[in-house]
């Protein structure tokens, strides 16, 4: 796999400084939950980059998820 993802091709400044490997990874990982009616966003890709990079662990990205549906739906 050498070609760029279309999501890593859609945010390259997102996508910096992932291998290959790790942008067709985090590009997977999007396709298949959007094939569940997943619709992400710009701060979810941006998430799953840094998760993937090493930036943040994977308590901080259920953190970040659930706070972002909170905002979305104050009342449930």
């Amino acid at each position: 796999m050498t070609a760029e993802p279309s999501y890593a091709v859609r945010y390259p400044d997102l996508f910096a400084g992932l291998t290959i490997e790790q942008k067709w990874n985090v590009h997977n990982n999007i396709a298949s939950h959007v094939l569940d009616g997943w619709a992400p966003n710009r701060d979810d890709i941006a998430d799953l980059t840094a998760l993937e990079r090493g930036d943040i662990d994977g308590d901080e990205y259920v953190r970040r998820g659930l706070a972002r549906v909170d905002a979305r739906f104050p009342d449930a």
